[in-house]
C-alpha cells in the first residue's frame, strides 16, 4: 500500500494510467475479447480529444482557469479548413497555417478579457465562444459548400504505421514536448510558478500578464488544429461537433493528475485521462447504455473528479 501511494506521489498520472488499465479490462469482459484493435480505435479518439485538452490544460495551470470557448473554436475550425482547402492538397498547409493565426488571434482575445479588462475567465472565454459559434452558423449557412478531403488530410487521420494512426504519433510526440516544456523551458516553469502563486511569481520577475496571456493563445491554437483535424477525421463539418469537448477536455486535465487550482501540470496524465474518458463511453455503449445515461455517468465522473481535485490543492 505504502508502495501505491508512493507511486502516486511521484507520477501524479498514476491513477489515470491505473483507471484506463482497469477500464479495457472492462471492456474486455463486456465485449468478451481482448482486442487490440479495439486499444488502438479507442486510443485513435483519444487522440483528438488530447489534442484540445493540453490546451485547457495551460489555461489551467495559471490558477484554476477554464476556457470555455474551446467546442466553439474547434467547430468554426472545422468549418473554415473543410471550406477553404476545398479537397485541394496546394491549401492544406496555407490553411493549416491560417488555422494557427485564428487560434493565436481568439487566444489574444480570451487573454485581453481576462487580464485587462478583468471579466472573469469563465464569462470572458463563454463570451468570445458564443461569438465564434455565431460567425460559424453564418459561415455554414452561406459559404460552406464542400465535404471533400484532400489526400493529405487523408493520410493524416488514416494512414496507420505498425496498425497505430499517424495522428496518434503526432499527439504522443506532441505530449511529449508539452512535457519538456514543462520541466526543462523557462516558459513552462514561469507557467506552473504562476499558477501556484501569482504575487510570488511577479516579485521573482516573470512577466505575469505576457505568461498567463501564451498559456490562451496555446490553448486557442490547439482548439483549432484539433477542429480541423476532427474534420478530417469525420469527414465533414457539421454544427455542434466541439460541444462534447468542452466538459471532455477539463475531465481528461483534472483526471490526469494536473491541480484544477492551477500550479502543476501533467501532459502525459492528460492523455491518460482523455484514454480512459473515451474507454468509458465505449464501454457504456457496448453495454447498450441510454445516450442520456451516458451523459449522467460521464458527469459524474468529471464532478467527482474536480472535487477529489479540488479538496485535494486546498490541502497541498
Amino acid at each position: 500500500m505504502g508502495n501505491i501511494k508512493s507511486l502516486s506521489q511521484k507520477y501524479h498520472w498514476f491513477w489515470a494510467a491505473t483507471a484506463s488499465i482497469l477500464m479495457f479490462a472492462v471492456l474486455s469482459l463486456v465485449s468478451q475479447k481482448v482486442s487490440y484493435a479495439s486499444f488502438t480505435a479507442n486510443f485513435n479518439i483519444a487522440c483528438y480529444l488530447t489534442i484540445c485538452a493540453l490546451g485547457q490544460m495551460f489555461v489551467i495551470t495559471t490558477g484554476g482557469a477554464m476556457d470555455l470557448s474551446i467546442p466553439n473554436m474547434i467547430t468554426l475550425s472545422a468549418f473554415l479548413s473543410m471550406g477553404i482547402i476545398n479537397g485541394e492538397n496546394k491549401n492544406f498547409f496555407p490553411v493549416f497555417l491560417l488555422m494557427i493565426l485564428l487560434g493565436m488571434a481568439v487566444g489574444f482575445i480570451n487573454a485581453f478579457l481576462v487580464i485587462k479588462v478583468r471579466i472573469p475567465a469563465m464569462i470572458a472565454t463563454l463570451g468570445v465562444g458564443y461569438i465564434l459559434s455565431t460567425f460559424t452558423q453564418l459561415y455554414s449557412r452561406y459559404r460552406f459548400s464542400t465535404m471533400t478531403l484532400c489526400s493529405i488530410m487523408k493520410t493524416c487521420v488514416t494512414f496507420r504505421i505498425l496498425g497505430i494512426p499517424l495522428i496518434c504519433c503526432i499527439v504522443v510526440g506532441l505530449v511529449a514536448l508539452t512535457t519538456v516544456l514543462f520541466k526543462s523551458v523557462t516558459y513552462g516553469r514561469a507557467l506552473m510558478a504562476l499558477g501556484q502563486n501569482r504575487y510570488a511569481a511577479e516579485l521573482a520577475g516573470i512577466q505575469v500578464d505576457l505568461v498567463e496571456t501564451l498559456a490562451y493563445m496555446i490553448c486557442s491554437i490547439l482548439a483549432a488544429i484539433s477542429g480541423m483535424f476532427l474534420a478530417g477525421r469525420t469527414g465533414g463539418a457539421f454544427l455542434g461537433m466541439g460541444d462534447s469537448y468542452l466538459m471532455d477536455t477539463i475531465g481528461s486535465v483534472v483526471i490526469g493528475g494536473t491541480v484544477c487550482a492551477g500550479g502543476r501540470a501533467e501532459p502525459v496524465g492528460t492523455l491518460l485521462g482523455a484514454f480512459f474518458l473515451c474507454l468509458v463511453v465505449t464501454v457504456m455503449s457496448a453495454a447498450n447504455f441510454s445516450v442520456g445515461m451516458q451523459y449522467l455517468i460521464r458527469g459524474l465522473i468529471i464532478v467527482f473528479v474536480l472535487v477529489l481535485s479540488a479538496s485535494k490543492g486546498s490541502t497541498e
